[in-house]
């Protein structure tokens, strides 16, 4: 976390996430001034927590959980969650999809968390490396001190892991949502 402990690297750490942290947050508000808000407020946190957070996951995966979870939180309290239809008092089809949509998002991502969790620790590191931190196996191997057919393998078990793990997951969630918004 030495880069947050002055406001030159918060500032650079800031420019580079900002905008893709925005996307993600607008992805799920679907507001682009709430979708900013959020996002403020998650690298406020960040600075005033700097001397004290201990991040165990790379500080972009961290990020982008938080606006994560800052957005639904958002949606939960103040958005378009489960409002009644005041002149039937009922929910309304919109509603109940858009919150299906929501926790079906929310459960993919834990399931896919849980995943992750649960791979060996080089495997775990090298899929991080390469998937949330969008390092290329040359720059993997690099960082890790080891060879680029080392990382290849380690790839390609992770993803046989997490295929042969989250494919029955998955495919629950999906019939869940998609009975819910059809209602069968």
């Amino acid at each position: 976390m030495s880069l947050l402990l002055d406001i030159s690297g918060f500032e650079a750490l800031f420019q580079v996430h900002y905008q893709p942290l925005c996307a993600t947050a607008y992805r799920i508000v679907q507001d682009k001034a709430i979708a900013e808000d959020i996002v403020q407020n998650v690298f406020r946190k960040l600075w005033e927590r700097r001397d004290s957070l201990k991040v165990a996951i790379p500080l972009k995966a961290y990020l982008t959980k938080s606006t994560i979870n800052h957005s639904i939180y958002y949606i939960r309290k103040y958005g378009n969650g489960l409002k009644e239809d005041k002149q039937w008092g009922r929910e309304s089809e919109a509603d109940i999809k858009f919150t299906a949509r929501l926790m079906a998002l929310k459960e993919v991502g834990s399931q896919i968390d849980i995943a992750v969790k649960s791979l060996p620790d080089v495997c775990r590191m090298i899929f991080i490396l390469s998937r949330y931190e969008q390092l290329n196996y040359n720059e993997i191997a690099a960082c890790l001190n080891v060879s680029v057919e080392v990382v290849e393998n380690q790839m390609a078990k992770a993803l046989a892991h997490l295929r042969k793990y989250l494919l029955i997951t998955l495919f629950l969630i999906i019939c869940n949502f998609l009975l819910t918004t059809i209602g069968v």
